[in-house]
């Protein structure tokens, strides 16, 4: 019964958190990128290619600490997110560097 509970409390409340913040880190990631003069919009096809090499599944992406490839992708190519990074890099790319990022 323990075994149970664990397993269950994992699923539940443990992995949806875990998820959260990889989706957290995948967004600063995508800013550092943008300020080391990298193009943002490369991300989220990374991302893709990713699902597809690993056979994102229904029953892998609900038990799995990490969203899907095809899920970081969507979220990644989010117009807010994007349009923020295509700025951060767009400053940089022109000498302008980046002002109140991090």
């Amino acid at each position: 019964m323990p075994d149970l509970v664990n397993t269950m409390s994992s699923l539940l409340l443990r992995l949806p958190f875990s998820r959260r913040m990889e989706m957290e880190a995948d967004y600063i990631g995508l800013l550092l990128i943008a300020s080391a003069g990298y193009d943002p919009r490369v991300a989220p096809k990374v991302y893709e290619k990713l699902g597809r090499v690993t056979g994102d599944s229904t029953l892998g992406n609900y038990i799995s600490t990490h969203p899907s490839g095809k899920k970081r992708a969507e979220l990644l190519a989010q117009a807010k997110i994007m349009e923020e990074a295509l700025t951060i890099y767009k400053n940089v790319r022109s000498g302008r560097g980046v002002e109140g990022f991090l």
